[in-house]
């Protein structure tokens, strides 16, 4: 319980309490399922919608995801493309630090959500059950990808930065991402009973694409920072969804 609310408070806005022994708990094991829970919220707009409306439904559904997360994925999206727009180390991170959103990071979060709403309409055009089920599988894997990517670098020797991702990388362990893969199958293998293997084999394939897209940012940026860890929760989310959405056009 104290892994689900550590793993809520740091992906939501949700008022949780957090005791004072419990601050220095990341609770990313439980990342994948607070973010199968964020799933389910924005998939009720796709429920009601879905089927009559299904590109009004995927814009609610994910200003439902964008709103629980106070917009924390797109903030760290926005600002890892400014930085990767900027001719050279010192501007790229003089970028990432600026709160002001400069045209590379404007363009990213415009394109992001154009991409996903349209990915999911398309979704739900086909089945609104699969659509819902999409969802719920994108945010859940996206989340978890987080403690995947911290494990990933710190297994290479990379330094955690400062800030709040250096706080988060410097206390993730293998058994936080071995819940939070665990707990991301679980919800593939229940959403692809309920709504068909179309979903597992499109959320596999985008999980590799993402994999491959998060590993070349981190690449490109050589460093893995707060703002890179939203960046690959927003790949992720996408990846899957256009993985979902293929497999249903060629199924």
């Amino acid at each position: 319980m104290a892994e689900l609310a550590a793993a809520a408070s740091f992906l939501t806005r949700l008022p949780i309490p957090r005791s004072a022994t419990d601050l220095d708990r990341t609770g990313a094991a439980a990342f994948a399922l607070v973010g199968a829970a964020i799933g389910l919220a924005g998939g009720v707009p796709m429920l009601l919608l879905g089927p009559r409306l299904p590109l009004p439904a995927a814009v609610m559904s994910l200003a439902v995801l964008v709103i629980a997360s106070g917009a924390l994925h797109l903030d760290g999206l926005s600002d890892t493309a400014d930085a990767l727009a900027a001719p050279t180390p010192d501007a790229a991170e003089r970028a990432r630090t600026d709160p002001r959103v400069g045209a590379a990071g404007a363009t990213a979060i415009g394109l992001d959500l154009l991409l996903g709403a349209s990915l999911l309409a398309t979704i739900a055009a086909v089945d609104t059950r699969v659509a819902v089920a999409a969802l719920v599988v994108g945010a859940a894997a996206s989340r978890a990808a987080a403690p995947v990517a911290a494990w990933f670098v710190a297994s290479r020797g990379l330094r955690p930065r400062g800030g709040l991702g250096g706080w988060f990388g410097a206390l993730v362990t293998i058994s936080d991402v071995v819940g939070a893969v665990g707990s991301s199958i679980a919800v593939l293998a229940l959403a692809a009973l309920l709504a068909g293997t179309a979903v597992a084999i499109g959320a596999l394939t985008g999980a590799v694409v993402a994999a491959i897209a998060g590993g070349a940012v981190v690449a490109r940026r050589g460093q893995l920072d707060g703002d890179g860890y939203g960046a690959i929760v927003e790949i992720t989310f996408l990846a899957i969804l256009a993985g979902v959405a293929i497999q249903l056009s060629i199924g």
